[in-house]
């Protein structure tokens, strides 16, 4: 009477982790149109915002676009940060993606990732017994779910420590065009040219500035928005200079060589730190990989003499 039931019972658990990750892919596909209708709703409610603060009978401001080349993310989207999102539509970039879908296929992406690991899980501990290729599925599901994303930071702190190597130099090689009379337009030109056979990460971000400066009407905003792209704290204080020395008059390759300077000074800074968290990193490794070798070759030998006396004895 019973066997019919539990016949039934292992059926279902054999189909229990695809309908599990059938569920996860329709929760993603929702969570993706929800988001996509909060945005629209959020956009129409700022749109309904600037008409309302509009004098009465006047045209209504239009918002501000997004400039050239410099997609406006906002904080939060999809559970992530903007530098994230930013390196999610450059990698998307490639394949001709716009930033908008590629957040969309960067989400699509994880959903796979999460079915195609669930299901070799699955297959792959289906001999074993019952509750265990369910719970290494639903592992294999989260691992799927969080390694993209561990990807993509892994990769945007690799673009971040790439530009940060190679700026001081290309502060100097500004610093030269400047001496030899070339505005800054033209050196940002140059200055990418030149480092794009060895410094490809920085020569793009020079470039993109470069072509902000020619369409935006100020110049400061493309600067800002090379800060924020980068995220790198001395390059915020390379911005604020030239924004300072266009603004004021000063000399623009002073302002560079100092810049530059403070930059290296700063590195040197970060090496010596490093450098002197050395010995306390080195202390663990030592304890457990040296002093028992020593403790060996030191006592080894009264260890063995003594065996050696009680034996005989």
């Amino acid at each position: 009477m019973h066997q019919p039931f539990i016949s039934h019972l292992s059926a279902f658990g054999r189909i229990a982790p695809f309908l599990g990750v059938a569920a996860i892919l329709i929760g993603g596909v929702a969570l993706i149109l929800s988001s996509v209708g909060l945005r629209g709703r959020a956009l129409a409610r700022r749109i309904e915002m600037v008409q309302s603060r509009s004098p009465a009978g006047g045209p209504a401001p239009e918002p501000s676009a997004p400039p050239r080349g410099e997609h406006r993310f906002e904080e939060g989207t999809q559970g992530l940060s903007m530098p994230e999102q930013r390196q999610i539509a450059r990698f998307f970039s490639a394949y001709n993606v716009s930033p908008d879908a590629a957040i969309l296929c960067f989400t699509l992406f994880r959903l796979c990732a999460v079915a195609i690991l669930a299901c070799l899980a699955y297959l792959a501990a289906a001999r074993t017994t019952w509750p265990l290729p369910l719970l290494i599925a639903t592992v294999a599901a989260t691992a799927g779910w969080f390694i993209p994303i561990i990807a993509v930071r892994v990769a945007l702190g690799r673009h971040r420590k790439a530009v940060a190597t190679g700026l001081p130099d290309a502060i100097e090689l500004l610093a030269i065009c400047a001496d030899a009379g070339v505005s800054l337009e033209s050196g940002l030109q140059r200055v990418s040219r030149e480092l794009r056979p060895t410094q490809p990460a920085l020569a793009s971000e020079l470039a993109l500035t470069w072509a902000q400066i020619s369409i935006l009407p100020n110049r400061d905003q493309a600067l800002l928005n090379l800060a924020e792209r980068t995220n790198l704290p001395g390059l915020r204080s390379v911005v604020g200079t030239l924004s300072q020395s266009m603004r004021f008059g000063t000399p623009l390759a002073q302002s560079l060589r100092t810049a530059a300077i403070e930059m290296r000074n700063d590195r040197l800074l970060r090496l010596e730190e490093r450098a002197n968290r050395l010995p306390g990193l080195l202390t663990f490794p030592v304890m457990l990989l040296i002093m028992p070798t020593i403790f060996l070759i030191v006592g080894g030998p009264a260890v063995i003499k003594i065996l050696d006396t009680f034996k005989s004895g």
